[in-house]
């Protein structure tokens, strides 16, 4: 029987990612003791839209949503998902960070002529 072929995923600490690309992974950056809010605003949805922070689902959703994450030091991923499946749709991923301005980290909707599936990410730095 022939052996199964393994497969190799290359992978480097995600400060190593972050400071490699620089200009391409958005870097948001917390003080130490601050505060991120994670601000969604979406239109009508038939699947629900996700949130993770560090590897957990901060929000599972089908409506507009606002959560405080609970912060881990160093460099942690936030990331999201979306999948469109009704007319006219769009959705906007924000963040505060020490209830500041939000900002905008994707806007995208039908009207504009966006993918209606979208996965995308950004670093979250957050002081010791």
């Amino acid at each position: 029987m022939a052996k199964k072929a393994t497969r190799r995923v290359a992978s480097a600490p995600v400060s190593a990612l972050a400071d490699a690309s620089a200009d391409e992974i958005p870097v948001i950056e917390v003080p130490a003791g601050g505060t991120l809010t994670v601000i969604v605003d979406v239109g009508e949805m038939s699947a629900p839209y996700t949130v993770s922070y560090a590897g957990t689902n901060v929000i599972k959703s089908f409506v507009d949503r606002a959560e405080d994450i609970d912060l881990e030091a160093g460099d942690r991923v936030l990331a999201w998902a979306f999948a469109h499946l009704v007319k006219g749709w769009h959705h906007t991923v924000g963040v505060s960070v020490n209830d500041e301005t939000p900002i905008v980290l994707e806007k995208r909707s039908e009207k504009n002529k966006d993918p209606d599936h979208s996965v995308n990410f950004v670093i979250v730095r957050t002081e010791e």
